[in-house]
């Protein structure tokens, strides 16, 4: 369902939406992009919950992003200690299914994932790696600020349309600690350093409080990750320059905001944000691969969470569950 916002209003809120992220990619700090998109897509999609719930997404991507870099500084505890992380961040969306704020707190959890495997590199950490960190977490706070500053202003007196929220059928808080802090620990250890931060982004966008919700996020996900590494494909072929890449991403980035707002499928919104993310988190250089390692994690990540849901089937539900 969309929202009650003109067309005019709508390239105007786009435009601010983007602004913040423009400056950060075309700083030394663009190292941190990656993080920062991520936290504008937890804020911004929160939106239909009304603005206290995008400054508590806001709030929350730049804490987690400061407890993120922060493990990544612990040395030969970083396995421990990111996984640790990233299993309490899942644990603490428990209460996100009763207020559909499930594919934002997703977000979050992506992002301590994303920094804890693949640690930005600032230019302030040769004064010290807290340094870099806390410039991190700044940034991505002050970005998602802005997005639910701006969100909320341009909203204001619109009676925003919520979606009926369905009974929960699935653990979703423990199985999203299971499978996310999983694959963060596999990362750490067998693919430090690397986009192996994919797989728990692609759990965090599918695993749904409802087995029909997951089912239906599961085709569109694949749907949009396949479309969207082939639109990125062929663009990293085509790209004349090296800045193309995060122009083209922050285009992407403002074609998924309106997706969002216009209420479209969610294998459209999937598209924009594969492109998004593989523009802005890749080097010129490294595109093709890059895209052909986000498609691979896709396709693993997706088919491990549609597994453990299918497990849950031979599992007696809780006293809990049943009494839902």
């Amino acid at each position: 369902m969309a929202l009650p916002i003109s067309p005019g209003r709508l390239a105007l809120l786009v435009a601010a939406v983007l602004a913040p992220l423009v400056v950060v990619a075309a700083t030394p700090l663009s190292s941190a992009l990656g993080a920062t998109v991520l936290g504008v897509i937890a804020t911004a999609g929160s939106i239909r919950r009304g603005a206290p719930a995008m400054w508590r997404m806001a709030g929350s991507s730049a804490i987690v992003s400061l407890l993120a870099g922060w493990t990544a500084t612990t040395g030969d505890a970083a396995p421990v200690i990111g996984t640790a992380l990233v299993v309490l961040a899942s644990l603490a969306t428990s209460a996100l299914p009763r207020h559909g704020l499930t594919a934002s707190g997703g977000m979050v959890v992506t992002i301590a994932a994303l920094l804890v495997i693949k640690p930005v590199s600032m230019p302030v950490d040769t004064v010290g790696a807290w340094a870099g960190t806390v410039l991190v977490a700044l940034t991505v706070g002050a970005t998602t600020a802005w997005i639910a500053a701006i969100l909320s202003v341009a909203l204001r007196g619109h009676a925003l349309p919520r979606p009926e929220l369905p009974t929960p059928t699935v653990p979703y808080s423990i199985l999203l600690a299971v499978l996310a802090g999983g694959f963060t620990f596999v990362s750490l250890t067998v693919f430090p350093d690397s986009n192996a931060w994919w797989t728990v982004l692609t759990v965090a966008i599918i695993l749904q409080p409802t087995r029909d919700e997951l089912w239906s996020k599961l085709g569109a996900r694949v749907l949009g990750t396949l479309l969207g590494g082939a639109l990125a494909a062929v663009i990293a072929v085509l790209l004349p320059t090296a800045v193309a890449p995060a122009a083209l991403g922050l285009v992407a980035l403002g074609a998924n905001v309106v997706l969002t707002v216009r209420g479209a499928p969610y294998w459209q919104s999937a598209t924009a944000v594969t492109v998004t993310v593989v523009m802005l988190t890749f080097d010129r250089g490294e595109l093709l691969q890059g895209d052909l390692q986000r498609i691979l994690f896709t396709v693993l990540a997706a088919a491990t969470t549609a597994a453990a849901v299918a497990l849950l089937r031979v599992i007696p539900p809780t006293r809990a569950t049943r009494a839902r």
